[in-house]
């Protein structure tokens, strides 16, 4: 028994240290670069944002359907904790 409990410590601790996971500081884009981007163009423009375990990202597409499925794209097989989607006309 002593030997299994030290073994699955050992199993707990080399997977732990085997994988560390480094977070990205995230970076959003600015309320000005927002209005640059609307002014370019006659279409409802779609920002989308999104925090998950392993990483930020964001950006915009001029449909919501093109952002729904670039966020599907990013949070597949992780911990999404945020994501969010504006839009702008």
């Amino acid at each position: 028994m002593k030997n299994f409990i030290l073994s699955a410590a050992l199993i707990a601790t080399t997977v732990l240290f085997a994988n560390p996971i480094e977070k990205t500081e995230a970076t959003t884009i600015s309320k000005q670069k927002r209005s640059e981007i609307i002014k370019k163009t006659d279409k409802t423009v779609y920002f989308w944002e999104i925090n998950t375990a392993t990483g930020y990202a964001s950006g915009y597409t001029i449909s919501q359907a093109q952002a729904k499925k670039t966020i599907k794209l990013m949070a597949d097989n992780d911990f999404v904790s945020y994501k969010i989607i504006e839009a702008y006309k």
